[in-house]
């Protein structure tokens, strides 16, 4: 073999075995050994990516809740915070966590990729209308009381504007036995809780207006249960609780069990009735004005006769009369009125809490001459201090009262005795004079 021929020869068995080669490592039927890998790979969205969330659930004053529910909006995840009100929930990144609690208004929160979460919560004021201030001041659980008390709140008792509040009572709470005395405007009002306890002595409750106790008995007011006090002719001279404002009251309590009063002590035999002015709103200013205007008449009156005349020199059922006697006692009355203004403005911050208040009550009653005026002004500050360790509750009440004419109760100082008694066919003229001049 030539020189030629040899490297002609040499490349094509180095082509044949880099062929060859490439057939056997290259190709899927090769009898070469093979090691074969699987891989397999799960794609995830990045938001739905699980991660553990912690947080922790206070109020507005950022105090822990105990027992908060926290649980994924639209899952079936969900924890309670612990005594100190913290919580740990897995969750997506994605997810909304719905918080709640007792007594406050539930809250959702987005997780947004955030791994500590600071929550917090406010006081549901519709769920507070439950709580009832009880003796001493102490805010309570309606359903927790022991012992039976009834909340009035100031709307119901300012529907139809009474110069005495107190009388608004009467209806509105079981047990409540109002009585309002017949003296004209400003008259007061006679209370007694689970019926009467005494024949003799004061069946009056005890009065108490934001803590303080109130006596509110009078030496000229008819308050024993058989009519009154003798020596004073059983004139009425008004109560302390009729010179407060109505639109000044925030709620009423009655406390009309022995337990109830108890931390009252004796005075408070006959029940309390605890009142609850109104003070300044945080984080707003509010104003209110109102104004109302009440007509009196005599509702019914009793059946006269008008066809005999006078016997004797002051009795009627005498001679028949010969025209019919156009004597009626109802035209003695005259319409009255009762006209209530007030404004008031409320505001205050976290720390500080404003109230102030302008009433006036000016009022003309069915009998001439019994008119009645009063005047209000009342001012309170809510203050908190050393960290909300002190609160300083100021208040300041003042009133302004003129009475005129009261009408007297009993037989001889009640003008409706006379009056129902005079005899038909008299001239009625000669005595419808209320002045004298000497």
């Amino acid at each position: 073999m030539n020189r030629q021929s040899f490297i002609i020869s040499l490349r094509v068995q180095v082509v044949v075995s880099c062929l060859l080669s490439s057939f056997f490592f290259l190709s899927e039927n090769g009898y070469a050994s093979e090691q074969v890998t699987f891989i397999e790979t799960i794609e995830t969205p990045t938001d739905n990516a699980t991660a553990t969330v912690r947080g922790r659930v206070v109020d507005t004053n950022g105090e822990p809740l105990i027992g908060a529910t926290i649980r994924e909006k639209g899952g079936a995840n969900g924890t309670v915070s612990d005594i100190d009100g913290n919580f740990f929930l897995s969750v997506p990144d994605s997810a909304i966590l719905q918080v709640s609690f007792i007594g406050y208004e539930t809250v959702e929160v987005k997780v947004a990729g955030r791994a500590m979460l600071e929550i917090s919560l406010r006081e549901n004021t519709v769920m507070l209308d439950n709580v009832i201030v009880t003796a001493l001041g102490l805010e309570k659980d309606e359903s927790t009381l022991a012992y039976s008390t009834q909340k009035i709140k100031g709307e119901e008792l300012n529907r139809v504007k009474e110069i005495n509040m107190i009388t608004a009572l009467a209806g509105k709470a079981a047990g409540v036995q109002v009585n309002k005395n017949s003296s004209g405007m400003g008259g007061s009002a006679k209370i007694t809780l689970r019926g009467v306890r005494s024949v003799s002595g004061d069946n009056q409750p005890l009065y108490v207006i934001d803590g303080v106790p109130m006596s509110n008995t009078s030496p000229e007011q008819a308050y024993s249960a058989i009519g009154g006090t003798a020596n004073a002719g059983n004139r009425d001279g008004g109560d302390g609780i009729s010179n407060l404002n109505p639109d000044d009251i925030e709620s009423v309590s009655v406390l009309t069990g022995p337990s109830a009063a108890a931390l009252y002590g004796a005075s408070a035999a006959n029940g309390v009735i605890l009142i609850n002015t109104k003070k300044g709103e945080a984080g707003k200013m509010r104003i209110d004005v109102s104004s109302s205007v009440e007509f009196m008449t005599p509702l019914t009156m009793p059946k006269f006769q008008n066809r005999y005349g006078i016997s004797g020199n002051y009795y009627s059922w005498g001679d028949k009369l010969e025209n019919q006697s156009s004597y009626d006692p109802k035209d003695f009355f005259q319409t009255g009125v009762n006209v209530t203004n007030a404004a008031s403005l409320s505001t205050g911050t976290d720390k500080n809490q404003t109230y102030l208040s302008l009433g006036t009550t000016n009022a003309k009653g069915i009998i001439h001459n019994n008119d009645y005026e009063r005047y209000n002004v009342t001012v309170r500050n809510v203050a908190k201090m050393l960290k909300d360790k002190l609160t300083l509750d100021l208040s300041f009440m003042l009133s302004s009262v003129k009475e005129q004419n009261m009408t007297s109760q009993g037989l001889y100082y009640n003008p409706l005795v006379p009056l129902y008694l005079f005899p038909a066919g008299d001239d009625f003229s000669k005595v419808q004079a209320y002045q004298r001049y000497d």
